[in-house]
């Protein structure tokens, strides 16, 4: 059952989300990350593994609805971390995925956010203001995708976000915690007739925004043209 273990580490500008363009040379951001795998038996596999990053912002602006109903730029100057676990667990009978397999993934994420908000209150004819700012979110997702017969697979995920506690110092009178906690569930068949070509049907159902409830129908077709797997040009 055991494997080989993997470390690495990473070395950025820290230019892209949740970081920011800081407009100054160096390192901005650092990841390290840890990941482990191997074989169960003829017919399982696994992987699962730890990833961690930690950057820092310079006015990274977004915009937040505050507790007037307004839709208020603000910006965030301070450091970000996130912590990653995933896990991948494969089945094929003895080991050949060709009629029969399975697949389960998942990840759990966690945010940590410390520093300084500035909120934009000219929008309601006042000043901008800037108090100290910290948040704690996680979130997760989970999808299954069978292959029950050859040609023909069927997929479930769901979707989960907690946007935990955070504290807006003094603007915490601006700005409210609902509790709502976004979340989506999708489920999936596709029909494989050849190398070439995939065609898949999903439909998610979505709660994204308090109240409202999207209810979303995908149709795709995937074509492949050039080298791929099978034939290599």
């Amino acid at each position: 059952m055991g494997g080989p273990v993997e470390l690495g580490g990473e070395l950025g500008s820290g230019t892209n989300f949740p970081g920011d363009d800081r407009n100054k040379n160096g390192v901005g951001d650092g990841v390290a990350y840890v990941h482990a795998g191997g074989d169960v038996g003829a017919s399982n596999s696994w992987l699962g593994g730890l990833s961690y990053l930690q950057t820092a912002s310079g006015d990274r602006a977004y915009s937040i609805v505050d507790t007037s109903g307004v839709d208020t730029p603000v910006s965030f100057t301070g450091r970000s971390r996130i912590a990653v676990a995933d896990f991948v667990w494969k089945w094929a009978p003895n080991g050949n995925a060709q009629e029969h397999n399975f697949k389960l993934q998942g990840e759990y994420m966690w945010r940590r956010e410390s520093g300084d908000l500035t909120y934009d209150t000219s929008v309601n004819g006042s000043l901008a203001a800037t108090s100290s700012y910290g948040s704690r979110q996680s979130g997760f997702y989970v999808q299954g995708v069978w292959q029950f017969i050859p040609e023909w697979r069927v997929g479930v995920r769901y979707d989960w976000l907690d946007p935990g506690s955070v504290s807006y110092g003094v603007n915490g009178a601006y700005f409210g915690d609902d509790g709502f906690r976004p979340q989506r569930t999708s489920v999936m068949f596709d029909w494989t007739p050849s190398e070439f070509s995939r065609l898949r049907l999903q439909y998610s159902q979505a709660k994204l925004i308090p109240g409202i409830t999207d209810n979303q129908w995908f149709l795709q077709y995937i074509l492949t043209l050039g080298a791929h797997g099978a034939h290599r040009f």
